[in-house]
Order: structure tokens, then C-alpha cells, then sequence
């Protein structure tokens, strides 16, 4: 019962005060206008995805309408057959590298990708003064607030003289702690739920964004954790102020804590890890994979001109070898790039901010593993389209003349045979049992700065 007075005390003394009221309008207007361009962005992306399908489906019908089946043999083995890759609906929250890898792959090269932006026929300042999306608001506004809300919440009273009186009542300082904290964190974090849900309800109203049930599961995850990171500054606001006697002490080392967490920390991590696990640039890569094709090609050629018995075994045993090459130089780059994310990965996690953004990105389907599955997409489509027109040679059908290909049947054409460009998503549960580590770091942050206020408050002088 006594626990419930404070609490009720302090969400009162909260509502009340000024910086509620900057605060519940400030998250109110940042998350929804947020949630507003971004999903305004997906809607584009969206459009740009059906155009594209629809653009390869008038493709096909040009090739289909070919009449001379020859003449379509060739034009069919010779196109681009390009494919697309669907936006995620959930970059609406969580942005990650969806504006950064490719809308459309090429079926003719895996190093030729295409954009859905024309760099050079938009507005660059759409690059230079980027959308915010909801977990930067998060990450970075709502956990600044968490601190400034709650950094004189102990060292405040105790200037005002408010903490004597409180305590002179024979009152369990870890009753009046725990008060402080669950009435703080509430009058923060239900102007942030508020603003929460009309965001939400404007992406479902407006069809800005098609949510499906895995996607409001996904959505409510995040909010989630969400609540967790605000958790985890809220305790160290808390800390801080038990640690301090003074407000303005106080507001300065949050700031300051503040700024290397969120700023410093997640930027120093990519430099430090390429400085201690570098990766050969990928142009490098590129040039020693094209010495390889090179060479190849003299051998080849030197072969053809001695035209003796054998030598097409033999060409085709230099070909196998310069693949086998240029698939162990890309393993090694793969293999050393992914070292140096893991450890990248690793020492952002000391700053709460990178395990923040690992959970939502990764339950958003656009973290770093995006990337991991857009590169092995590409590889099955681009093996699938070698595959298929392979297939085309080899099937019998065809019969090569020194005028051309000769098709023996006339209806050889299939489209729906043609293979798609297909990224494959994680399932829900998937996603969340990854970003599980993640998720207890955040836990192990909050109770740890809970603990040390406690700690700290049990010898405060509040004299």
C-alpha cells in the first residue's frame, strides 16, 4: 500500500511538471511523422516492386509473340531476365540496410546490380538528410529523454529537501527506490506507447503498409524491446542520480554517458575492427578473379589452335579449374568480411544502443543478415539461370547450323520455367531466437544499473 502512494506520488509530481508535457507532445509528433515518411517511402518501393514485375511480365510477352521460333531461341538465350527484390514491410520501423542493397539483379552477371533510384534524376538531399525511422527515435531521442526525465529524480529531491522529509517517515529506502523507478518509467514510457499506437493505426488505416499477422507479432516485439531499451536508460538515469549530490553533476555525466554510448561506442566499433581484422577490397578481389578468367582464355585459345585429339577434355579441365579458383578467392573475401563483422558486432555490443538496433533490425528483417541472404539469393539465381539455359543447349531440341540455331519444336518457349530472383525470409520465432542474445544483454543492463542505484541509495546522505 505504501508502495502504491509513491508511486502514485511521483506519476502525479511527473504529469504535472513541464517536461512531461514537452516530452509526451515531442514523442507524440517524432514517432508519427516518422512512421508517416516512412511509410510513404515503403508505398514507393512498393510501386517500384510491382513495376518492375510488371515490366519483366511485358518481357516475356514481347518473347512470346516472337513468331519465328528460331529467332526467339536467340533472342530469349541473349536477354537479361533481371530479378526483383520485394521491399520488407517492417523497414517502416527498423530501416537497416533495406536502403542500401539492390532492388534488381541482373541474370546475366552476380556483379551487376541495379537500383530502383535514379541518382541522377532525384533530389539529393533525399540521401543527405535521411528519414528517421522508428528505431532511431528510439535509440536515440527517446533514450536521451529517459535520461533527462529521471537524472534528479534522487539528487533532485535531495536539493529541495523533499528526500529528508520523505525518509524521516521510517520509509524503506528500497521501497521509496523501487517507487521512484516504476512511477518514472511509467510517466515515460505511456506518452511513448500512446504515439506508438497512432502510428500503428495509421500504417493499418491508410494502407501505407499491408501488415500481416506475422508482421503485427513482429511489430509488437519490437515495441517491446523498445520498452526495454527506454528500461535500461530510465536505470541509468537512476544510477546516476544515487551517485550524485547535485542536478546539474548529475545532467552533465548523463550527457556525457550519453554520448559515448550512442555516439562513440557503435562508430569506433567498425574502425577497430578493420583495423584489427582487415579485409581486401573487393576490387582487388575483382581484379585477381579477372587475371584468372584471363589466363584461362590464353590456355584456351592455345589449346584450339593445335587442334589435337583431347584437347576439348582438357579445356574444359582449365575452365573447371579457373571456377574452382574464383570461387576460393570468393570464399576467402566472404569468410574474412564475415570475421571482421562478427568482431565489429562484437564491440558495439558493449554500448546497449548496438544490441538495441542487432533485435529490432534483426526481428524488422533488415539487419546484417539481409544482406546475407540478398548474396545467397543472388547466388541461386544467377546458378539457376546458368542451369536453365544450359538446360536449353543440352535438351536435344535444338540443333546448331551455321546459320543459326534450328528449334525443332516450335512451342519450346516456356516462361513460368524462367527462374525468379527469391530472398528467403526468416520465420518469426527464427528471428526472435537470434535476437535472443541481444535481448539479454538489455536485461543485463537495466538490472545491473538498477542494482548499483540500489546500492548507491542504500548509504545516499541526504543530509
Amino acid at each position: 500500500m505504501l508502495l502504491l502512494r509513491i508511486i502514485r506520488k511521483e506519476i502525479v509530481h511527473n504529469v504535472l511538471s513541464f517536461r512531461f508535457a514537452v516530452t509526451y507532445v515531442l514523442l507524440f509528433v517524432v514517432v508519427v511523422v516518422s512512421m508517416f515518411l516512412m511509410g510513404s517511402q515503403h508505398r514507393t518501393k512498393v510501386d517500384e516492386y510491382i513495376q518492375a514485375e510488371a515490366q519483366f511480365t511485358s518481357q516475356m510477352d514481347e518473347l512470346v509473340a516472337i513468331p519465328d521460333a528460331n529467332e526467339q531461341f536467340q533472342k530469349v538465350t541473349q536477354a537479361d531476365l533481371p530479378g526483383a527484390r520485394a521491399p520488407r514491410p517492417l523497414a517502416v520501423l527498423a530501416r537497416g540496410l533495406e536502403g542500401s542493397l539492390p532492388t534488381q539483379v541482373s541474370s546475366r552477371s552476380r556483379f551487376v546490380l541495379r537500383s530502383s533510384d535514379d541518382r541522377l534524376g532525384r533530389n539529393v538531399l533525399y540521401d543527405v538528410f535521411q528519414t528517421p525511422d522508428y528505431a532511431y527515435v528510439v535509440n536515440i531521442v527517446l533514450s536521451l529523454l529517459a535520461l533527462l526525465f529521471v537524472f534528479d529524480s534522487i539528487c533532485g529531491e535531495k536539493e529541495r529537501g523533499t528526500l529528508k522529509v520523505l525518509l524521516s517517515n521510517s520509509i524503506p529506502r528500497d521501497t521509496v527506490l523501487l517507487a521512484k523507478w516504476i512511477g518514472g518509467y511509467l510517466s515515460i514510457v505511456t506518452p511513448f506507447l500512446v504515439a506508438t499506437l497512432g502510428g500503428f493505426v495509421y500504417l493499418s488505416v491508410s494502407g501505407a503498409l499491408e501488415l500481416r499477422p506475422d508482421d503485427v507479432v513482429r511489430f509488437a516485439l519490437i515495441t517491446t524491446i523498445s520498452l526495454l531499451y527506454v528500461a535500461v536508460f530510465f536505470s541509468l538515469g537512476l544510477f546516476i542520480s544515487a551517485a550524485t549530490h547535485r542536478g546539474s553533476t548529475a545532467l552533465l555525466l548523463s550527457l556525457l554517458v550519453w554520448i559515448v554510448w550512442i555516439l562513440i561506442v557503435p562508430n569506433l566499433a567498425p574502425i577497430t575492427a578493420r583495423l584489427v581484422a582487415p579485409v581486401p577490397s573487393r576490387q582487388v578481389i575483382d581484379a585477381e578473379q579477372q587475371a584468372i578468367d584471363r589466363e584461362a582464355q590464353l590456355l584456351q585459345e592455345s589449346i584450339r589452335k593445335r587442334k589435337v585429339y583431347g584437347d576439348q577434355e582438357e579445356s574444359e579441365r582449365i575452365q573447371q579449374d579457373a571456377e574452382r579458383k574464383r570461387r576460393k578467392l570468393d570464399q576467402f573475401y566472404n569468410d574474412r568480411m564475415t570475421r571482421q563483422v562478427s568482431f565489429s558486432q562484437g564491440l558495439a555490443r558493449l554500448s546497449p544502443s548496438a544490441s538495441y538496433l542487432f533485435a529490432v533490425t534483426r526481428l524488422a528483417g533488415t539487419g546484417p543478415v539481409l544482406f546475407d541472404r540478398f548474396r545467397d539469393a543472388n547466388d541461386r539465381f544467377q546458378e539457376a539461370q546458368d542451369d536453365w539455359r544450359n538446360d536449353l543447349y543440352r535438351s536435344g531440341n535444338v540443333e546448331f547450323t551455321r546459320t543459326g540455331p534450328q528449334v525443332k519444336d516450335k512451342n519450346w518457349f516456356d516462361p513460368d520455367s524462367i527462374p525468379r530472383f527469391q530472398i528467403y525470409a526468416e520465420t518469426t520465432w527464427q528471428a526472435f531466437d537470434a535476437a535472443m542474445f541481444d535481448i539479454l544483454l538489455l536485461v543485463i543492463f537495466a538490472v545491473l544499473f538498477f542494482m548499483l542505484s540500489f546500492a548507491f541509495f542504500l548509504r545516499y546522505d541526504v543530509t
